[in-house]
């Protein structure tokens, strides 16, 4: 009795093993066709969950596969953007025949563009110097996007102050929203200029591009650090 006790107790160690070793390995492989069909510039970090693995293998078909990355490059209006805590989650992969690839059912991520980052994007965008509007961002106490602006009015530059805002979503087109209605108190011919600016350069439509393939984006919040992204997709082919 002591005997098959000890038998089941190594057998079961052994299988573990075998199981976190395949895990490994798997892992390493998931992430490089990861790095290869969602066109990231570097490997990502992989996780695949569920235990026994090795019974996801002999069924090929892994639950779920969680990706990440610190930072991804992205574009607003072709203007480089980074993307950081890129999370993806990729749930019920089906493996093909030769375990070359794998399709995601479905794709979930989140992603953060700080508020300092989206400034500078912002920055280049207007270019501020030449279009007399600068720009800065970060969250109101009532969670709302918070808008610094800056303007040049009758050939002075004017502190404006943090206006209240919104951004939205439509495809993959962002707008900032600056609520003219909070705008300080300035006098008339400053003001009128003021809200032309914001109409000319901060309300301009962008386009978002150059997420990894296969995702669009669903949302995006502000946060305590910057806007919140929600991204997601189906049917992710993974190819080496």
């Amino acid at each position: 009795m002591r005997i098959s006790v000890i038998v089941l107790v190594v057998l079961g160690v052994l299988f573990t093993v075998a199981d976190r070793l395949a895990v490994s390995y798997a892992e390493d492989e998931v992430a490089a066709k990861a790095q290869s069909s969602l066109g990231l510039s570097e490997t990502p970090d992989v996780s695949v969950k569920g235990f026994p693995f090795l019974t996801q293998i002999l069924g090929k078909n892994l639950s779920r596969v969680d990706v990440g990355l610190d930072s991804y490059p992205a574009q607003v209006d072709g203007t480089s953007i980074t993307v950081e805590q890129l999370d993806i989650e990729l749930s019920d992969l089906k493996l093909g025949s030769n375990y070359s690839t794998a399709t995601a059912r479905q794709a979930d991520g989140t992603g953060l563009i700080t508020y300092e980052e989206l400034g500078r994007a912002y920055g280049e965008l207007l270019g501020s110097d030449s279009t007399g509007l600068g720009i800065a961002f970060g969250l109101a106490d009532d969670g709302r996007l918070l808008i610094t602006l800056q303007a040049s009015v009758m050939g002075q530059r004017l502190n404006v102050g943090d206006v209240p805002g919104d951004i939205t979503l439509e495809g993959d087109r962002v707008r900032v929203n600056v609520d003219k209605d909070e705008l300080p108190s300035l006098p008339a011919a400053a003001l009128s200029q003021v809200e032309a600016l914001i109409d000319e350069q901060a309300g301009v439509e962008r386009t978002i591009s150059g997420l990894p393939d296969g995702l669009s984006l669903d949302a995006v919040t502000p946060g305590e650090q910057g806007l919140e992204l929600s991204v997601s997709g189906s049917d992710l082919r993974l190819v080496g």
